[in-house]
């Protein structure tokens, strides 16, 4: 049985979630990380797109450290996000933060 590769005696089988990620070509996995245990605040500019996203641990204060945040930058015509780039700090200073 171990000459075989199909065998794989004590394998778990790959379920159908996890075979639906996996990046055949680049022998990759596909990583999605969903913050289920955190909270999350957004911010809108004047054109009500989303600026700023932060992330943090439940019951954590907007002005503790300690947060996980995000700036969006769109294009010329301001309708796609070009990049974001990501900061560490607090949420009640998110627009002062060195975003890099």
């Amino acid at each position: 049985m171990l000459n075989n590769p199909i065998i794989q005696e004590g394998a778990v089988k790959p379920s159908s979630l996890e075979q639906q990620v996996y990046e055949g070509d680049l022998f990759a996995q596909r990583i999605t990380e969903i913050p289920s245990n955190m909270q999350m605040r957004i911010a809108y500019d004047v054109s009500n797109r989303v600026e700023y996203v932060g992330f943090a641990p439940r019951s954590l204060a907007e002005g503790a450290d300690g947060w996980l945040l995000h700036k969006f930058a769109y294009d010329g015509s301001s309708t796609r996000c070009v990049s974001r780039k990501i900061a560490y700090g607090n949420w009640t200073n998110h627009v002062s933060e060195t975003y890099e």
